[in-house]
């Protein structure tokens, strides 16, 4: 191994982005415990499925538990085999490979196979075989394998793919299950997915609804701040949680804080291990061996955050897309909730994509949170009454616009200084969007307005809205109230808090506006 120059500090995540084991691989202690005691501390092993979504840690941890050479020397009987599912044309090449894959590790690790075993071997791999006999031959060579004492596991990567590997097929769901649930044979199998088996297998082949039964589902989401605690204290240098640099844990800010970073992190990442190491690796590198506080570096990168965030939330949306789910995500942490269920939403939080905060669900960072609202304002995802609140926008932009000119934020400003805060709070969200994603943020100011806000823009200038909207003030401010009352728990999944007669009450009032602004042109 190269050494590195004198006073130059390793940056233990330069590799971001791939799989981690060993000391690198931080947390996870209830689902390590869950594969050891499922797998391998019991005489039957038992199926297990890794779930979660994309770059959680699963390929991670199942290579974390199973293939790195330290469990090998823990499990001395242990014979691990890893296929990815997205590069295998079939069942029948999965079973040559898996018999391939035993039989050079059990050629690695024991001087003297009896010829029965070997003979099992060759017949399995033998070519031309038709898929049946190929089958039972794998059988029985695995059979054999067991009989000596060893366990064989198959970690069958990137499983979602399945669906597609396996459509043209059928049975190829069975033939698994038998692998896993026969116990003259009864190898270890474990599948990383995105997906939950139920949802695979309908998709390849709705008849095999027996495949998913053998398994336990062990989820992966984002670090809680103990497991981002252990990720933090990877970083050269930085002093355990509850110290400071200097030693002294008086607060005077001339040390390090590792818990007020590691808090920070979780504010920029909301725990997600790859966005978290992301930033790790910005500071890491850009260190290079000299002093720094971890705090000061996070602050430094939290204006403009690392390129993959945008690159990974993309990749997000467009899985979600193809799954059907981005609507379902956008309904359960925007509003309104116009389709979505509430076993959607527990599926949302089951899978790390949402979480609950002062009981209302968010997406699992407020920047991934800041994402969704921008696509979902693309998208035009939010119906009838968000219609309605956008054309109330255009009319109010025009009329204004019209009035003063195209700075007539400034106008207002100057003619109505009590609209000023709110103006001013609208700009500082619009700054947040746009240094967050840049040319695709909204330039519009009042695509960062709320219906009260909207309503006392044209309140303040009632000699001009006043004729356009055909009623008096006091008739709109309680339809705008309204709007506004129901608006809030809509968005924030709350409508509990919303009686039935409010909700119609609601529909009925954008309705209204509607008709009225098809009128207005």
């Amino acid at each position: 191994m190269t050494e590195l120059p004198p006073g130059i500090s390793g940056n233990p995540f330069a590799t971001v982005g791939h799989p981690v084991h060993g000391a690198a691989h931080v947390g996870r202690a209830g689902p390590v415990g869950i594969l050891l005691e499922r797998v391998l501390w019991q005489s039957t092993a038992g199926a297990t499925a890794i779930i979660g979504p994309p770059r959680i840690g699963k390929s991670s941890l199942a290579y974390h538990v199973f293939m790195r050479p330290d469990a090998r020397v823990s499990h001395p009987q242990l014979l691990p085999v890893w296929m990815n599912v997205r590069t295998q044309a079939g069942i029948q090449q999965v079973f040559r490979r898996l018999c391939d894959d035993v039989w050079d590790l059990l050629s690695e690790r024991s001087a003297d196979i009896d010829a029965r075993t070997a003979d099992a071997y060759r017949r399995a791999v033998e070519p031309d075989l038709l898929w049946g006999q190929a089958q039972s031959e794998t059988q029985e060579f695995l059979r054999l394998v067991r009989r000596r004492g060893w366990r064989v596991v198959l970690i069958l990567d990137e499983f979602d793919a399945a669906r597609e590997v396996f459509k043209s097929q059928p049975g190829t769901f069975q033939t698994l299950r038998e692998l896993a649930y026969n116990l003259d044979w009864n190898i270890g199998l474990v599948t990383t997915s995105r997906r939950e088996l139920r949802e695979i297998v309908d998709m390849a082949d709705p008849d095999e609804s027996t495949f998913a039964g053998i398994f336990r589902s062990v989820f992966l989401t984002c670090f809680d701040t103990e497991e981002l605690t252990a990720l933090t204290a990877r970083v050269p240098g930085l002093p355990a949680a509850g110290s400071d640099r200097d030693g002294d844990n008086d607060g005077d800010g001339d040390g390090e804080d590792p818990d007020a970073a590691v808090a920070r992190l979780g504010e920029l990442t909301g725990g997600h291990p790859y966005l978290a190491s992301v930033l790790l690796d910005r500071v890491c590198g850009a260190a290079r061996g000299r002093p720094f506080r971890l705090l000061d570096e996070l602050e430094a990168l939290a204006p403009s955050l690392p390129a993959e965030f945008q690159y990974y939330y993309r990749d997000l949306q467009e899985l979600l897309r193809a799954d059907g789910r981005l609507r379902a995500l956008l309904e359960v942490v925007l509003g309104p909730q116009l389709v979505v269920t509430p076993d959607d939403a527990l599926v949302l939080l089951q899978q790390g994509l949402v979480r609950v905060q002062d009981g209302a669900y968010r997406a699992f960072s407020e920047d991934f949170q800041q994402f969704l609202t921008l696509i979902g304002r693309q998208l035009g995802h939010w119906d009838s009454w968000m219609t309605v609140e956008r054309r109330v926008r255009d009319l109010v932009e025009s009329v204004f616009e019209e009035k003063y000119g195209s700075d007539w934020p400034d106008r207002l400003r100057e003619v109505r200084p009590k609209l000023a805060a709110m103006l001013d709070h609208c700009e500082e969200l619009r700054a947040r969007e746009q240094r967050s994603f840049g040319a695709r943020g909204s330039t519009r100011l009042l695509d960062f307005t709320y219906p009260r806000d909207l309503y006392d823009l044209m309140a303040s200038h009632w000699d001009l809205f006043g004729p356009l909207l055909k009623k008096d003030k006091a008739y709109w401010n309680e339809r705008f109230s309204l709007l506004s009352k129901v608006r809030n728990p809509m968005v924030h999944n709350r409508m509990s808090v919303v009686t039935a007669v409010e909700q119609r009450t609601f529909q009925v009032y954008c309705d209204e506006i509607m008709e009225l602004l098809d009128g207005t042109g």
